[in-house]
């Protein structure tokens, strides 16, 4: 990360007032989505939780990382297909549909 990009990271940081930890609740509020859909970020990889959290702990964000990440349109772009693909799938398993040709149709 570049200094002027850490430098406005910080400003930022210091100017709201932000924990150094946040939690799913607070993450999401950020997201401006729910706490589900940070797990599903997390266990896709596109959030990483402080530590080394059993499955069932409560899990801690850096804010720091996550102001980071909100700064960069392709992650947040990423996040959002994350997100949308799980619960169209989530839909298309509830309502019986083959998720294979939902994978298919989103190749083309």
């Amino acid at each position: 990360m570049s200094n002027d990009v850490m430098h406005a990271v910080l400003a930022t940081w210091a100017a709201k007032d932000i924990p150094a930890r946040l939690q799913a609740g607070q993450v999401a509020k950020l997201l401006n989505c729910t706490p589900d859909d940070v797990a599903i970020l997390a266990s896709s990889g596109k959030l990483r939780a402080l530590g080394r959290p059993r499955p069932n702990a409560v899990k801690y964000f850096s804010s720091i990382e996550l102001i980071r990440l909100l700064a960069d349109p392709d992650w947040l772009d990423e996040a959002t297909k994350t997100i949308g693909l799980y619960w169209k799938r989530k839909n298309a398993r509830r309502l019986g549909v083959d998720t294979k040709k939902l994978d298919e149709a989103e190749k083309v």
